[in-house]
């Protein structure tokens, strides 16, 4: 009866019909897979976004201002938590947003494993800026925000985790493209008008289909941004290909010859060598770099006896028309001092106005300017898509993705109430679809043609292909379970 059903609804010869068996088979193996982990990936990525506004307002500091109104020094500012806190290493300063805001600055301890800061824990503190009274210290690593990113991300098993919702999720593109081929109208699209009495299976069926052409293509966004943090894919395929060089980026010239020969002697255009890149930048749990600046090697200064100071860099940031920022400070003696105005870093909302700015802590001379629009074409689709995946684009932004992860949540009941639904009664099945070999053949060769471009993921594929022609075809008992 479900087969007439089906081929009523599409008025398609038998041979097309065939081969929706066959894709309507390996959406379902797909999801059997894939379900529990974007189930997983959902709910995370819901509490990430109701948490991370919590937390801030929780942890937003109340500053009292003389009445002189005269701010600290940033050297000032600067010695007072380095009184304070003798034995760490200052990376970072986030200068206040207004006249009613604090300034911050992230320190780890001299003895954090790392290189240079690279992934060691890190403490903000939170300064007033007026009277230099110390407000507060948090530990980034340790908030709710980041425990639930941590799950989102790697599920607590680390690479492990991290390979796993790497191939859930190139697994659900390729749901997502399965389950629009059998949703896509075949006669009227009033067919993807949900009933609104859900009794029956057809009545949550409809309701799936609808859904999911509504939210297909905000999702493969959200799948494909959530990649590019992926250890295979996104780190070592990717990004790799996407980095500036062979963009519009041209190195800087330097006005002083020798200040230039020097340049080129310590290695700095020498961009193959330098293993010292931009993502040595990002701290423990908090991403300071755009994605697509992580693999590009980082300047290096001259060295010097005399330096310049963090007064004099935000100077150079005022006079470069920087508004929102922060200022890395330099790894050591050849490091450089950056001043960047990301998304990702939650400076700016707009990814066209990013900038990173590179000076040399000799003498402040800019080695390197990287703006949105040097960035290769990838580089600046992540760029936005990024911050649009994290909800960091204004309200307007957050309130989207809410209403988006909760349409994926309805899409997953929905999936899942028509298959309970519609699986054989009272018998130990699951209620596979069936489908002819001939066209099982052809879906199989079109899902790992396209399972090509995420390496994981047809590895996974290819496990499951195995085990459905060497096991569940040949032994009867499983076969009676899975069809």
């Amino acid at each position: 009866m479900r087969n007439d059903m089906l081929n009523n609804e599409a008025n398609t010869p038998v041979k097309t019909y065939n081969f929706y068996s066959s894709v309507w088979r390996w959406h379902f193996y797909t999801g059997l897979f894939v379900i529990p982990f974007l189930l997983i990936l959902s709910l995370s990525g819901l509490l990430m976004l109701i948490t991370k506004p919590v937390e801030n307002w929780l942890t937003q500091p109340t500053i009292s201002i003389p009445a002189d109104t005269t701010k600290l020094s940033s050297t000032s500012l600067l010695n007072i938590v380095r009184t304070n806190y003798p034995n760490t290493t200052v990376l970072l300063f986030v200068p206040p947003k207004s006249n009613e805001d604090y300034a911050q600055f992230s320190l780890k301890q001299a003895s954090a494993h790392g290189h240079s800061g690279h992934n060691a824990p890190s403490t903000t503190v939170q300064i007033n800026p007026y009277s230099g009274e110390i407000l507060g210290e948090l530990d980034s690593t340790a908030s709710i925000y980041e425990k639930i990113k941590t799950l989102h991300g790697s599920l607590f098993l680390g690479s492990i985790g991290d390979n796993l919702i790497e191939i859930a999720t190139g697994l659900s593109i390729m749901m997502i493209l399965t389950g629009l081929y059998m949703a896509w109208p075949k006669i009227s699209w009033r067919t993807l008008v949900p009933n609104f009495i859900f009794k029956t299976q057809e009545d949550w069926r409809r309701l799936h289909k609808s859904l999911g052409v509504l939210i297909a293509i905000p999702l493969l966004l959200f799948l494909f941004s959530g990649l590019a943090w992926t250890d295979i894919w996104g780190g070592k395929l990717v990004q790799p290909w996407s980095y500036l060089p062979g963009s519009n980026f041209k190195a800087p010239k330097v006005s002083d010859q020798n200040v230039a020969n020097q340049y080129i002697e310590s290695k700095i255009i020498k961009v193959q060598k330098n293993e010292h890149n931009h993502e040595l930048m990002n701290h423990a749990a908090v991403y300071q770099v755009p994605w697509a600046l992580e693999k590009i090697p980082l300047p290096e200064s001259i060295k010097s006896s005399d330096n310049i100071d963090l007064e004099k860099v935000i100077n150079i940031a005022k006079e470069q028309n920087f508004n929102q920022y922060r200022v890395h400070f330099p790894k050591d003696e050849t490091g450089v001092w950056t001043i960047s105005a990301t998304t990702i870093a939650g400076d700016i909302t707009n990814p066209s106005m990013e900038r990173t700015l590179h000076l040399d802590q000799s003498n402040g001379e800019t080695l390197a300017d990287f703006k949105f629009e040097d960035y290769s074409a990838l580089g600046m689709a992540m760029s936005a898509f990024i911050p649009f995946h994290q909800g960091d684009l204004g309200l307007w932004n957050w309130l989207l993705n809410v209403a988006i992860v909760l349409l994926v949540l309805l899409l997953i009941i929905s999936g899942a109430t028509q298959w309970w639904k519609r699986r054989p009664k009272n018998k130990r099945k699951i209620g596979a679809p069936s489908a002819p070999k001939s066209a099982n053949k052809i879906v199989i060769l079109i899902m790992l043609l396209v399972s090509v471009f995420f390496p994981l993921s047809a590895a996974a594929l290819l496990l499951i292909i195995s085990i459905d022609i060497l096991f569940i075809s040949r032994l009867k008992s499983l076969k009676a379970v899975l069809k």
